[in-house]
């Protein structure tokens, strides 16, 4: 706790004092010099009523003098800022994921539930730095890796209502998607993996910051085309930089794509869940969060506060007190 502007408080209380010295040297200078002797008063000032008006006004002068004195220095701490100080090392999950969108033709109906299940997923996280990848035959960043979550949840809101308005049309129509029809093909699964995972920037073993690292990966594996990474490829050079991938199949079907797809994140330690299997999103969220979590103290900062509402309540009480008593004093 200390006063900001300590200053001002001093300034204050050296020109109450001044005005005051003044006006008592003023007032006893009028008294010495204006006094009229009255005869035969002594027998009035030794009347008990006498004595109990002059009693009862100097207690209301006295009461004045002190409440005009606590009035004064409640206002000087006020106006020099009474603030509370401390130092605080902020704290962050030190974790970076890449939200990696497949938005090629075959996936045009169930974009709008991915994007749903990642505006879940947000409401799980906290502190993490999150980026939105989309990906058809090349990929585009829509956003870099950031914790600013009310950014993150408007983008995504933004890609899903585009989306929805655009639903069972083509995504070429999506604005966003400029930049995803660099090359021929579509659904390329190995390039849009291998992008992502290039999103983290390059990777060193052995300066490893401790910053855990994981791309939830939605597609429904329909590739048409030859990417320049096969899946396999791609995975496996995301497993070697050290990033975690969490699949969400969009495939709705029980065959050999699906197969392929899940034994190859496996293969890759990964984490494989079906878009349609309401533990997904939940499941994601607890892997992240139980299985990687690695705390990042920051810089020690200041933070100072103002809290100038217990001195503008006194002083709102001792005005209102002293209304009171020069009303009673006719003032």
């Amino acid at each position: 706790m200390a006063i900001a502007m300590w200053w001002v408080s001093l300034s204050l209380i050296a020109v109450a004092a001044a005005v005051a010295a003044i006006a008592w040297w003023r007032a006893r200078k009028r008294g010495r010099s204006g006094a009229i002797p009255v005869a035969n008063s002594r027998r009035l000032t030794r009347l008990p009523a006498y004595r109990r008006a002059l009693l009862r006004y100097s207690s209301l002068m006295t009461a004045v003098g002190v409440v005009l004195a606590i009035l004064l220095a409640v206002t000087s701490v006020a106006a020099g800022r009474w603030v509370y100080q401390r130092v605080e090392s902020p704290e962050k999950f030190n974790r970076d994921i890449v939200l990696c969108l497949d938005i090629s033709g075959s996936m045009v109906d169930y974009d709008v539930e991915v994007l749903d299940r990642y505006l879940e997923m947000l409401q799980g996280f906290d502190g993490e730095r999150m980026s939105l990848m989309l990906w058809d035959a090349t990929a585009v960043q829509l956003f870099p890796l950031t914790d600013d979550y009310a950014f993150v949840e408007t983008q995504l809101q933004q890609v899903r209502d585009e989306m929805e308005s655009a639903s069972g049309g083509s995504n070429i129509e999506y604005s966003f998607a400029q930049g995803t029809q660099g090359a021929a093909g579509a659904s390329l699964v190995g390039d849009g993996l291998a992008s992502c995972a290039m999103t983290f920037g390059e990777y060193d073993p052995a300066a490893d910051d401790g910053r855990s690292r994981s791309i939830i990966f939605a597609t429904d594996n329909a590739v048409n085309g030859d990417p320049l990474v096969s899946f396999p490829e791609a995975a496996e050079y995301t497993e070697e930089r050290g990033i975690t991938i969490y699949a969400l199949d969009a495939n709705q079907f029980e065959d050999a794509f699906a197969d392929q797809f899940r034994t190859t994140i496996l293969q890759a330690d990964g984490s494989y869940f079906k878009l349609t299997d309401p533990a997904s999103v939940s499941g994601i969220v607890d892997q992240i969060t139980s299985e990687q979590t690695s705390l990042m103290v920051g810089q020690p900062q200041l933070l100072v506060t103002d809290r100038p509402n217990v001195w503008l309540v006194l002083m709102l009480v001792f005005a209102s007190i002293y209304v009171v008593l020069a009303w009673r004093l006719r003032l």
